[in-house]
């Protein structure tokens, strides 16, 4: 399946033999043509409801009210650019500015001088970025993330310092110096069917705790260690709604940046319609046909009724495949009908 889903579809090189060169590195640091992007706790810089991207060159987004070249000069004393890949050669990187309290990055922006500029939250920024950028902020976010959480090392408990770019931190212990590379946690999101003798198929969606009432989702869970997909897939259906499942089956994958896990997506079929759920995990959980499924609303609409996960989403994609997989059967049996009942006249 071509991956056209949100967040994967990454336009640039992410350049891993360049970016342990230091000097080119460098080099890209001090480019007039390389792009910043900025972040601060859990949002990006946007300017004029567009994504703003900085260079030397033009400023953000060829807007020079202001010297940048200060602005940037002060960036660098609060925040490490961590490298994103490079694109016809121009390189491009994220400016943690998390560091600075809410009066510290009120006064950054004032500095710029430039109306409409805020930051915004990346998830509620989604509709505003083209494929390609939503990708690349993933990224970013999902860098970020780790660097936060690896300052310090978890073998000794040492600081440790980032090199290559922001992709890899070494313990600055003499005794210890461990390596520490960014980490995904892998995660199996599946849409359980089930197929009786007579009528159509269903599947099973349910109310989670965290979500709001009446959004009905797939079920999902993080792989254990020592624990392969498909076996992960099989257990968190069982723990979570107490169905048995076989013939699991690989449909797609998304990197999701909330805060950096891998979702790994699968179709299996239920044994039984029984369900014994686990009330701490699920709010309630039904099967339901595809044809009662195109009567679902979309998470976020302010219409009443049940609601299905926003289209960014691979738990929207597992539902919309099945969805499509069940109509496109039912037309082909129809269509065998069809042809049987014609021929049966025709020989009578």
């Amino acid at each position: 399946m071509n991956n056209d889903l949100t967040f994967s579809q990454m336009p640039l090189d992410r350049a891993s033999t360049l970016r342990k060169d230091q000097t080119w590195m460098q080099d890209k640091l001090s480019s007039e043509d390389s792009c910043f992007y900025f972040f601060w706790r859990g949002k990006f810089l946007y300017y004029q409801q567009k994504l703003a991207v900085y260079t030397r060159k033009n400023g953000i987004n060829s807007a020079r009210e202001v010297n940048y070249a200060d602005v940037f000069t002060e960036l660098s004393q609060t925040s490490d650019a961590v490298f994103l890949g490079t694109s016809a050669d121009i390189a491009y990187f994220v400016c943690d500015l998390s560091i600075m309290n809410d009066d510290e990055i009120a006064g950054w922006l004032k500095k710029l001088n430039i109306d409409n500029s805020k930051f915004i939250d990346f998830r509620r920024s989604l509709s505003l970025l083209s494929p390609s950028q939503a990708a690349i902020l993933s990224y970013g976010k999902a860098l970020i993330h780790w660097q936060q959480s690896a300052l310090h090392c978890g073998y000794c408990g040492a600081k440790t310092k980032a090199l290559d770019g922001g992709h890899r931190r070494v313990c600055l212990c003499e005794n210890c110096q461990k390596e520490h590379f960014p980490r995904t946690d892998p995660a199996v999101i599946m849409l359980v069917e089930y197929q009786p003798k007579f009528g159509p198929a269903v599947c099973l969606l349910a109310e989670h705790h965290r979500t709001p009432e009446q959004a009905f989702s797939t079920l999902a869970g993080f792989v254990d260690p020592g624990e392969s997909l498909q076996e992960a897939v099989a257990r968190e259906v069982l723990e979570e709604a107490g169905v048995q499942v076989n013939n699991v089956r690989y449909v797609d994958s998304q990197p999701w940046p909330f805060p950096n896990s891998l979702m790994v997506g699968f179709i299996a079929q239920a044994s039984s319609l029984d369900l014994c759920l686990e009330e701490e995990e699920l709010r309630s959980a039904a099967w339901f046909t595809a044809e009662q499924l195109m009567n679902f609303k979309d998470w976020g609409d302010d219409a009443a009724g049940p609601k299905l996960p926003r289209k960014e989403s691979i738990a929207r994609l597992l539902i919309d495949t099945w969805c499509k997989s069940q109509f496109e059967a039912n037309a082909k049996t129809e269509k065998m009908a069809v042809e049987v009942k014609t021929a049966l006249l025709a020989s009578s």
